[in-house]
């Protein structure tokens, strides 16, 4: 018999990985406050691998043989949860969703700045400025989907600049009240 509250419908296995990861950094973050502080530490300046405090927390967790880029996306997301007063997990709001959202509360200017600075493909990724993007989002009440983010950059080197352009298309669906592929049409229009 199998618990239908607690039963995540997800892929198999390595495309569950994102969404067991981040809902077990959420766990810590409401349970342990030595977590939460340890896992902060990794929003220091990057030096090519996590703070030591982080790998308590987070190595049961990555997968084996992870490549420094990769690492660096498992632990920026842990770190930067820790700065954020909310969770969206499974929500499917990006960055860019969040930006958009935000601007309706916040100075546009100001999100759309943010968007700019992390929708910058670069191979370096956009991690010195996703801190900004996500108090911003914060800010406004806006929830991330963790899992979703963790995904991107865990793929940067290799999605980056589509993910860059998803993230712009996100934020101006909403800032320009632009129909998205999910808005229903009338014919009455």
């Amino acid at each position: 018999m199998t618990d239908t509250a607690t039963t995540r419908t997800s892929p198999p296995d390595e495309d569950s990985r994102p969404y067991r990861f981040v809902d077990h950094i959420a766990s810590l973050l409401r349970e342990d406050g030595a977590a939460r502080r340890a896992l902060a530490s990794g929003l220091r300046p990057w030096t090519g691998e996590p703070p030591g405090a982080m790998n308590r927390y987070l190595a049961p967790w990555l997968p084996t043989d992870l490549h420094p880029q990769r690492l660096r996306a498992y632990c920026t997301v842990a770190a930067l949860m820790t700065t954020a007063s909310r969770t969206g997990i499974g929500s499917g709001v990006s960055i860019g969703t969040a930006l958009g959202r935000a601007s309706r509360s916040l100075s546009a200017t100001t999100t759309e700045l943010a968007l700019r600075r992390v929708a910058r493909h670069t191979t370096a990724g956009p991690y010195t400025h996703l801190r900004g993007a996500v108090r911003l989002a914060d800010a406004a009440g806006i929830a991330l989907d963790w899992a979703r983010l963790l995904r991107e950059l865990d793929s940067w080197y290799f999605t980056g600049s589509r993910t860059c352009t998803q993230w712009q298309q996100d934020y101006y669906r909403i800032t320009e009240n632009l129909p998205t592929a999910n808005t229903p049409t009338t014919d009455s229009e």
